[in-house]
């Protein structure tokens, strides 16, 4: 065996035993698996507001006096700020809620929730106007304490389902209403979790911190935002869901599972510079990723449309028609694991260079000042090219797709038509010898 082919099947041992099953791992992990379905989980919620601040923001003057006229501009402000301003909030709600469904308590779940809004507006920060009202800054209960609800809503949950297992909990007796006995099954969990949150609220205000929420902050949120900031540490984060996704691991569902906790910090801060009309702040955000999965992890509609455009085996026209219209949508499961491309070193190289190539030319468009950089709103990754570009806050995004796309065609065609002469010259084989028969 050739040396060449010896590192090649230690690289491939290597990533199918350990990196892949670590990688499996990761993602069904209970605690990343909560917090990804917690967030996702207010997805509805998010683009409420997102659709309701763009159509405050479109920059057209007729546009805005007639919202201003009608108090619709109104509105849609009001509509945003309950969105946005509270997602916090509402993320304390879901993940605690999801958390445990996971852990396996379906039956606590709404009062885990309950719970971790309470812990969560336990540890925030307050002051005392002049006035003598207790007030809470808005900020804390925005998308700067969102990693504080991922923290509180696990730990909330260990506790609750902790003494619900050994049972310390009050019985009530048979024929109390379900929801009664519920409520009285956690008074001693929701007891002890108050008791322990009102401890590390006393501790952090003995630290420099001052409060649990500007620690979490201050030490986990901007690191992370930090290293996923930049144009390499995206890179790193694409080629690893590629190569995942060639080894069969739903490679976006792993990388996203980390990084949508950040994102979700960076949208009030994004939509709210693009209704003022101001630069976005945060570049690094979700549309960026959308941007290296154009038409689908892979870059895939570029490939379906040559597929479409170019195949001559029955094959492959065949199955063109298939994957055209979901690939339109950017779901390219059925060309990753119906073609395939999984396991499939014939498009390797297409496969795991098209979305960085993609990634790279989104950067140098936003650095040149060719278009704008987009806004990073959650949700709207189903949408077609140039839609999507549109809803991310400029037509000249959209243009971007479609280049992209056109240059993903590109790249993936000469890949493509090895595979098709290849399925061509099969069916005529196949057709010589059943003539033959």
């Amino acid at each position: 065996m050739s040396e060449s082919k010896m590192k090649d099947n230690f690289l491939t041992r290597f990533i199918g035993e350990k990196l892949v099953p670590f990688s499996a791992a990761f993602a069904q992990n209970k605690y990343v698996k909560s917090i990804s379905q917690g967030s996702m989980g207010l997805m509805a919620v998010i683009m409420i507001g997102a659709i309701f601040n763009l159509l405050n923001s479109i920059p057209i003057d007729a546009w805005k006096s007639f919202l201003t006229v009608t108090g619709i501009g109104g509105f849609c402000t009001a509509v945003y700020n309950a969105s946005m301003n509270y997602i916090g909030l509402f993320m304390a709600f879901s993940v605690s809620y999801v958390t445990a469904v996971n852990f396996r308590h379906k039956d606590l779940a709404f009062s885990n929730s309950l719970l971790g809004v309470l812990s969560y507006l336990i540890l925030l920060p307050t002051v005392v106007n002049d006035s003598g009202d207790t007030l809470i800054n808005l900020n804390y209960l925005g998308s700067r304490g969102i990693f504080l609800a991922f923290i509180v809503a696990i730990l909330v949950t260990v506790i609750h389902t902790s003494i619900v297992d050994r049972k310390i909990t009050i019985k009530m007796p048979a024929g109390v209403p379900e929801g009664v006995a519920g409520s009285f099954t956690a008074l001693i969990p929701g007891a002890v979790i108050v008791i322990v949150m009102g401890i590390i609220r006393g501790l952090f205000a003995l630290t420099p911190y001052g409060s649990v929420l500007d620690a979490v902050y201050s030490i986990l949120q901007i690191p992370l935002a930090r290293i996923t900031g930049s144009l390499p540490g995206f890179i790193i984060l694409v080629l690893l869901a590629q190569v995942l996704w060639f080894f069969g691991i739903h490679g976006s569902y792993t990388v996203l599972g980390v990084l949508y906790p950040i994102w979700f910090t960076y949208i009030a801060d994004n939509t709210a510079a693009l209704a003022a009309g101001q630069p976005i702040p945060h570049l690094w955000n979700v549309s960026m990723y959308d941007f290296a999965c154009n038409g689908g992890a892979g870059c895939t509609l570029g490939l379906v449309l040559v597929m479409l455009l170019f195949a001559r085996s029955k094959r492959y026209k065949t199955f063109a028609k298939l994957v055209v219209p979901p690939g339109i949508f950017n779901i390219n499961e059925p060309v990753i694991y119906g073609m395939p491309l999984m396991m499939n070193f014939t498009f390797i190289i297409p496969f795991i260079t098209v979305p960085i190539l993609s990634l790279v030319l989104a950067w140098v468009c936003i650095r040149t000042g060719l278009m704008p950089a987009p806004a990073g709103i959650i949700g709207f990754n189903a949408m077609p090219i140039f839609i999507y570009g549109i809803l991310q806050g400029s037509w000249k995004i959209g243009v971007y797709q479609i280049v992209a796309t056109l240059m993903s065609m590109a790249i993936w065609y000469p890949f493509f038509k090895a595979a098709d002469n290849q399925a061509l010259q099969e069916e005529q084989n196949g057709s010589r010898e059943d003539n033959q028969a």
